[in-house]
């Protein structure tokens, strides 16, 4: 399955950021996360993980620096 099929247009995601053995739980805007995966497309610098559950209110942080990838 393809992320275009299944992925929202809105709402907030479960993001996971693996770096240097490190793992990163992270909320965020769905147009957040389909940007930040466009930029790590062209550079691949470190692993990324979408989780198809849903996002409780408050359970993990929001994605630092959230907001830069909010617009195009």
């Amino acid at each position: 399955m393809t992320a275009e099929r299944w992925f929202p247009t809105e709402g907030d995601l479960h993001l996971r950021i693996s770096m240097a053995g490190m793992v990163f739980d992270y909320t965020a805007a769905a147009v957040a996360v389909r940007n930040l995966i466009h930029d790590w497309r062209r550079r691949h610098w470190c692993t990324i993980e979408l989780i198809r559950e849903a996002v409780e209110d408050g359970l993990l942080p929001r994605l630092p620096c959230e907001r830069l990838f909010l617009g195009p």
